[in-house]
């Protein structure tokens, strides 16, 4: 009768542990969704000075202040 109490305990507390886990889990994914950012998807690559220069060359443009945002 003990161990069968015993393992009724076992059972219960196991499952417990596992359910609490599982919602810790959807929780976390929840949260990781809403703060997405742009830093997610940025890419950072090397510019090297003759890239630079055609795009200075090519794109350009002295009177547009948003053509060279630095």
């Amino acid at each position: 009768m003990i161990s069968a109490s015993a393992v009724a305990i076992y059972l219960f507390v196991h499952i417990s542990i596992e359910y609490i886990k599982s919602v810790q889990q959807n929780m976390f994914v929840d949260w990781d969704v809403k703060t997405i950012s742009a830093a997610d998807y940025t890419v950072e690559f090397r510019v090297k000075p003759e890239m630079y220069e055609y795009f200075q060359e090519k794109y350009l443009c002295e009177t547009n202040p948003l053509s060279e945002i630095g």
